[in-house]
């Protein structure tokens, strides 16, 4: 009699398992993901563009990442301010460059694209950024600006 108890437990928490993994299941497909809302929103979608690395030892970081992520990075690009720049796989570029001022410091800073860098610079602005690198045409390369906001650089671009 007891085993048979057992088996019946056992059994009705195995079917609640289930029961419970279909509702989840559900319930994550009604669910629209953040980017799904913004889009139907008619608000602009976050994607980088470009991501910029300054460093001291621009081959050695061109060589590690080329080792580590199979990325071929290319001759300096005179508007990109020297940079050797790879594309990755999911299409954002990536630009490896020495400082081009003694006061520069190495940086990782993330380029998000957006379709009008002159609205955008004014929102991070009335937002309390500050406005390190006024949106400038940078040859075929595009649009872009740099804003700092609590410490941290952000950059914007526009094709």
């Amino acid at each position: 009699m007891q085993n048979n108890r057992k088996r019946m437990a056992g059994n009705l928490t195995w079917r609640m398992q289930i029961l419970f993994l279909l509702l989840c299941f559900v319930i994550l497909s009604a669910c629209k993901s953040s980017h799904q809302i913004a889009v139907e929103n008619g608000e602009p979608e976050m994607q980088a563009h470009y991501v910029e690395i300054v460093s001291m030892d621009v081959d050695k970081q061109c060589k590690v990442l080329e080792e580590v992520y199979g990325l071929s990075f290319g001759l300096k690009v005179q508007e990109l301010g020297l940079a050797r720049v790879a594309k990755t796989s999911s299409g954002v570029s990536l630009g490896v460059r020495a400082p081009m001022a003694e006061h520069e410091q190495p940086i990782v800073r993330i380029y998000f694209a957006v379709d009008d860098i002159n609205k955008a610079i004014k929102k991070a602005e009335a937002a309390g950024a500050v406005v390190a690198y006024p949106p400038t045409r940078q040859g075929e390369t595009g649009t872009w600006a740099i804003y700092i906001l609590d410490g941290i650089q952000y950059g914007l671009w526009q094709k």
